[in-house]
């Protein structure tokens, strides 16, 4: 967990002061330590593609219904910047490890994604990363379902990947 605590503010500070070759640095950092052989389980890098697609979804959406606006943005588009992906993908690599408990709890998984979410934005706002645009509290409860939802399909994602793994490593 503190490799993605430290690509939270890598991200975001990064982002926050056109440092942009920071959260790339620190993300290549986690991911060498959570893909190396002894710790890599079954599904990590299934589980950041989705993740990255999940992320390169909702927060282009939100970007366009014009609840924030990124610092560090792509240039030529409105689509969601390298950093917040990289967080996505960050996130994906806690699931197997640091959050692996959370498969079993994704009730749980549903209510803390959905309460710390839109506070982590919130926080990344403060922080200079992303501008709150709409005045409504609306972008809060948006993001917050979306979260509700997508963290414990990333955790069942994650139990399944293992699962097939195992399920396959039987047959043999």
């Amino acid at each position: 967990m503190l490799w993605m605590q430290a690509l939270w503010f890598g991200a975001v500070v990064g982002a926050a002061h056109q440092q942009l070759w920071l959260a790339p640095v620190v993300m290549m950092g986690f991911a060498f330590w959570e893909l190396r052989p002894d710790r890599r389980v079954y599904g990590d890098f299934q589980l950041m593609l989705v993740a990255v697609l999940i992320g390169l979804t909702l927060d282009t959406t939100w970007v366009r219904l014009g609840w924030l606006e990124f610092a560090a943005g792509w240039a030529f588009s409105e689509r969601a910047p390298l950093w917040i992906l990289l967080l996505w993908a960050g996130l994906a690599l806690t699931l197997n490890h640091s959050l692996a408990w959370l498969q079993s709890r994704l009730v749980l998984a549903a209510v803390l994604g959905g309460v710390s979410s839109p506070l982590s934005y919130l926080a990344a706002s403060r922080l200079g990363a992303v501008d709150i645009i709409t005045e409504s509290g609306v972008w809060f409860v948006g993001l917050g379902l979306s979260w509700a939802v997508a963290l414990p399909l990333l955790l069942w994602l994650a139990s399944h990947f293992k699962r097939l793994k195992q399920e396959e490593q039987n047959d043999v």
